[in-house]
């Protein structure tokens, strides 16, 4: 069936010869079991064979009707197997272009751990903190706009989020400096 649930040329052709056969066979049934006997019987024979003969041509009709038919749906199968094809390509293309910048994330998630476990250390250091941090805020506003760009609107959200969270963090640690409170 079609898509609107129509049957398909395909469908039609094959049914039609479906049915001719059907009546073919019947023909000849009815042509073999009559006794010629009779005159009445010999014609009623001889108008089965004329009616089989005019069927066995409507057959010729219709194979070549399923013939084309199955042609026609071949050419559009091979069509929308070659569409599938191109359309793999893009996923395949996309899902690389999703995990680069996944694995962009995935490093800024990294750094971001680093300054995290610097900053639970017994002395930490924050003068070497604060460049780190503002070079992790870099990093999320370039994988965001790169996100943007390939309308990974969602990974471009997550930067921007990341970015704003380690710059107010980053904002925080400098009022806490011991250059700030001088």
């Amino acid at each position: 069936m079609g898509r609107d649930d129509k049957p398909s040329e395909l469908a039609e052709a094959a049914l039609a010869l479906d049915r001719e056969l059907r009546k073919f066979e019947d023909l000849a049934e009815q042509a073999g079991r009559l006794k010629l006997s009779t005159e009445k019987n010999l014609e009623r024979a001889t108008e089965a064979l004329t009616r089989a003969a005019e069927s066995q041509d409507r057959i010729r009709g219709h194979v070549q009707d399923l013939v084309a038919a199955v042609a026609a749906t071949r050419q559009r199968q091979e069509g929308d197997a070659a569409a599938l094809m191109e359309r793999a390509q893009q996923i395949a293309a996309r899902r690389k272009e999703f995990a680069d910048v996944l694995q962009r994330m995935a490093g800024l998630g990294q750094m971001a751990k680093e300054v995290q476990e610097a900053l639970r250390g017994a002395t930490p250091s924050v003068e070497g903190i604060e460049p780190r941090m503002q070079q992790i805020a870099e990093e999320a506003a370039a994988i965001a706009q790169t996100a943007q760009e390939k309308e990974m609107d969602e990974v471009a959200r997550q930067a921007e989020v990341l970015r704003q969270q380690i710059l107010a963090a980053k904002n925080k640690i400098a009022l806490l400096s011991p250059k700030a409170r001088a």
